[in-house]
C-alpha cells in the first residue's frame, strides 16, 4: 500500500528510496554481505581460491547493491557488465558502480521485443507470462506490463569488447534463465563460475536450467540456498 502510493508520485519515491538506499548500504557494509544469503561472500572465497581475473556479468543484476550478488566483488576491484531490463536502475549504477558496464534490456535467445511483467517488487519482475500469473495469484502485487528490448547475452558481450574467460555469469531473471543460458556461448566465453537462481518465488526448481549447465561443461560446486553455484569442469 505504501509503495503503491509512493509510486504514483515518481519524483518522491526516489526522494525516498535514495534516502533507503544510504541506510541499506551502511548496513549491508557493516554485515560484510550484500546478497541475499551470503553468495556473495562464498563467490568471491571461490574466485580468489581459483585466482579468477576476468570480469563479471550479472543479468538480471536488478539494484547495484541490495539483494546483489556482484557488488562485494566491485568493491573488491573486480569490474563487469550488469544488465536489467527496469530504466530506474540506470542512474542508480552510475551513481554507485560508474566503473560497471551497465546495459538496459533483457536478455533471450533471440534478439527482439518481448512483454515485461513489472512487480512492485523489482525483483519479481519477469519475461515469463505463466510466471507473472502465477506470482500474481499468491498475491503478490503487480504493477504493469510494457515492451522491452531483448539482447543475447553473446551480442552484447561481442558489442562491449569483453574478452573471455569471465570469472562469473550470475543469472536471475525470475524463470526465463534457461533462454538467458542458451543465449551465451559457454565454450566461447568459459564462465570460471555461473551462479544460477535455482527456485523462483513460487518455490519452483530450475531443473531445465540446471540440466543445461550439467550437459554443458559444468558441475554444481557449492548449493547456497535459493542459489546453485556451478563450475567449469
Amino acid at each position: 500500500m505504501y509503495k503503491s502510493l509512493l509510486l504514483k508520485f515518481p519524483w518522491l519515491y526516489e526522494l525516498v528510496q535514495s534516502v533507503r538506499d544510504v541506510i541499506s548500504h551502511r548496513s549491508c557494509l557493516k554485515n560484510g554481505s550484500f546478497a541475499q544469503h551470503g553468495e556473495d561472500v562464498e563467490i568471491m572465497r571461490l574466485l580468489n581460491e581459483s585466482n579468477a581475473k576476468g570480469c563479471y556479468v550479472d543479468i538480471g543484476c536488478n539494484h547495484p547493491f541490495k539483494i546483489n550478488n556482484t557488488y562485494l566483488l566491485y568493491l573488491n576491484g573486480w569490474r563487469g557488465l550488469c544488465v536489467d531490463p527496469l530504466p530506474r536502475f540506470t542512474d542508480l549504477y552510475e551513481k554507485w558502480r560508474p566503473e560497471d558496464l551497465f546495459e538496459c534490456v533483457g536478455i533471450g535467445e533471440q534478439s527482439g521485443e518481448m512483454t515485461l511483467f513489472e512487480f512492485e517488487s523489482d525483483v519479481l519482475s519477469t519475461l515469463d507470462k505463466d510466471l507473472s500469473d502465477q506470482y500474481q495469484r499468491s498475491g503478490y502485487k503487480f504493477r504493469r506490463k510494457v515492451q522491452t528490448k531483448i539482447k543475447t547475452i553473446d551480442s552484447i558481450l561481442e558489442a562491449k569488447g569483453l574478452a573471455a574467460p569471465i570469472s562469473l555469469l550470475s543469472v536471475d531473471i525470475e524463470g526465463h534463465e534457461l533462454s538467458a543460458l542458451k543465449s551465451i556461448n559457454l565454450e566461447k566465453w568459459k564462465p570460471v563460475y555461473i551462479c544460477l537462481e535455482a527456485l523462483t518465488a513460487d518455490g519452483k526448481r530450475n531443473e531445465e536450467s540446471i540440466i543445461y549447465l550439467c550437459n554443458n561443461g559444468y558441475r554444481i560446486a557449492s548449493d547456497l540456498g535459493l542459489n546453485l553455484l556451478f563450475c567449469r569442469v
